[in-house]
């Protein structure tokens, strides 16, 4: 893919992932919401609301359309279970809802054979009347246990359970182990990096960077960091070439490319990031994202993977580093080619925690100039035409030629069929002319009855017959030249295309 089809992608998809403290609008019907206090993010539909509940121990966040009739929950809390049983946990939740809303029903349950997973759906009615059914799943994995669910109107609940997951399977904590609150003190206390306005070369990004640090890209892609790379932030695509589809092309020949069969997207960073000096790379948190996948592959009509990570990674220098990064994966084209688009923000892992609000408000600055891209768009068209218009000519040429040659072919192949079909007919006559040097070209025919010139017979008798006959002049002491002799005599004689 070209620097112009994932620009188009990062515009119009909304792939340049920012973290705002409140939203960024994205493609696809969901936006992403970053907490305040930055101990989580999600994706929601535009207008609906987001609420946290801090308590000693557990951390709760639901997520509501505007009426409160359709909504996603998800709650983390300590839990002093060893066993891990997520049966006897969700047995003991239910009972203590169930004794504040009697009308709170089970409708079915699932377990796994561990017990360390189970999943419920409910039914109950609420004060206006409404029928509600949901969805709850229970997990231990001690000293954690997680409640996930949604509910919505039972008329609804089948339709509303697509986008209702999707903001499940997006719930992403950036800090698991802050509950009850600690993460909003460790924010406050963040400290704060003095920043200046800095524009790549070719004016096609800009972004707020701290002082000292270094700040290099072009056509988009960006990386900032600090003089030793181990505080930085990253916007960047990545091309690789995998096993060719297309006949008689081998993408292993292509020099100066990385060769690697597709894979999964923060395997392909990886793969990017050991090439800059990253060593020891390891996953910390890794979850897929399939809206953002979904909404890539819509953008340009490509297959697209797209996954989060928290990495933990030793950089060039060695220091050992944590960094949380966006990636969208593009599936093989036909030609094998495939890439990534990846965004990233680092620090050394000590103070990773308190280097995120900083990290955040400086990502948060990073721009693509729209009149920049624009114009390279533009220009990109123009050179696609251009490239279009050389295409067709060089087609139109091959096509002048090919006929030129194939006409070529055809009259050379009339040419000898005229030779071979003159020879064939002579032999079953039994006739053999001959032609004369020293009589400048005189023609004599030699049959079964004698010699012949001008139609004329001058000698008779079976000695010039097809097998007696051999060319001696009946004039002039020369030997006369099969006219059959060969293909040039022959148009010699006749011309060429008798």
């Amino acid at each position: 893919m070209q620097i112009l089809q994932w620009l188009a992608v990062a515009l119009a998809a909304g792939l340049v992932l920012q973290l705002p403290g409140a939203a960024a609008s994205a493609a696809g019907g969901l936006e992403l919401y970053l907490a305040e206090d930055l101990s989580f993010a999600l994706y929601k539909p535009p207008a609906w609301e987001v609420k946290t509940t801090a308590l000693p121990g557990a951390r709760m966040l639901v997520v509501a359309d505007p009426t409160g009739r359709i909504l996603a929950s998800a709650a983390v809390l300590t839990s002093d279970d060893e066993t891990g049983d997520a049966v006897a946990f969700a047995g003991r939740n239910l009972a203590a809802v169930r004794g504040q809303d009697g009308s709170l029903e089970l409708g079915w349950a699932r377990s796994a054979k561990d017990r360390h997973r189970t999943v419920v759906q409910i039914r109950k009615r609420r004060a206006d009347g409404t029928e509600v059914r949901g969805r709850y799943y229970f997990s231990v994995d001690h000293p954690l246990a997680q409640i996930l669910g949604y509910e919505a109107p039972a008329g609804e609940f089948s339709g509303e359970q697509p986008r209702l997951l999707s903001i499940l399977a997006n719930i992403t904590p950036l800090d698991a182990q802050q509950l009850g609150g600690a993460a909003r003190k460790r924010a406050a206390a963040s400290p704060v990096l003095p920043t200046s306005p800095r524009r790549l070369a070719d004016g096609s990004a800009s972004m707020q960077v701290p002082g000292g640090w270094n700040f290099i890209g072009a056509k988009g892609s960006a990386l900032a960091h600090s003089p030793d790379g181990s505080t930085g932030f990253a916007f960047i695509t990545a091309e690789f070439y995998g096993p060719s589809s297309v006949p008689y092309f081998d993408s292993s020949r292509i020099p100066g490319v990385r060769h690697a069969a597709y894979m999964q997207p923060i395997d392909a960073l990886a793969v990017v990031m050991t090439e800059s000096g990253s060593r020891n790379i390891r996953s910390v948190k890794r979850i897929a994202n399939p809206t953002r996948a979904s909404e890539a592959t819509r953008a340009i009509d490509r297959s697209a993977d797209a996954e989060l990570a928290l990495l933990s990674f030793d950089s060039e220098q060695g220091v050992a580093c944590q960094g949380f990064y966006d990636v969208i994966g593009y599936r093989p084209l036909p030609s094998g080619q495939w890439m990534i688009i990846a965004y990233g923000i680092w620090a050394p892992a000590a103070q990773f925690d308190a280097m995120l609000p900083s990290l955040a408000r400086i990502s948060q600055s990073y721009r693509i100039n729209q009149g920049w891209a624009k114009a390279y768009i533009a220009q990109g068209l123009a050179n696609l035409q251009v490239m279009i218009g050389r295409t067709i000519a060089m087609a139109r040429d091959a096509a002048v030629s090919a006929r030129e040659a194939s006409y070529a072919s055809f009259r050379e192949r009339m040419r000898s069929q005229d030779y071979i079909d003159y020879k064939r007919t002579a032999y079953i006559r039994g006739e053999q002319e001959w032609v004369s040097r020293l009589e400048g070209g005189q023609l004599y025919t030699s049959d079964r009855w004698g010699l012949r010139r001008d139609g004329q017979h001058i000698r008779e008798g079976r000695e010039y017959n097809y097998y007696n006959y051999q060319g001696e002049s009946p004039h002039y002491n020369e030997q006369l030249t099969p006219v059959d002799t060969s293909r040039e005599v022959y148009e010699s004689v006749y011309g060429a295309g008798r």
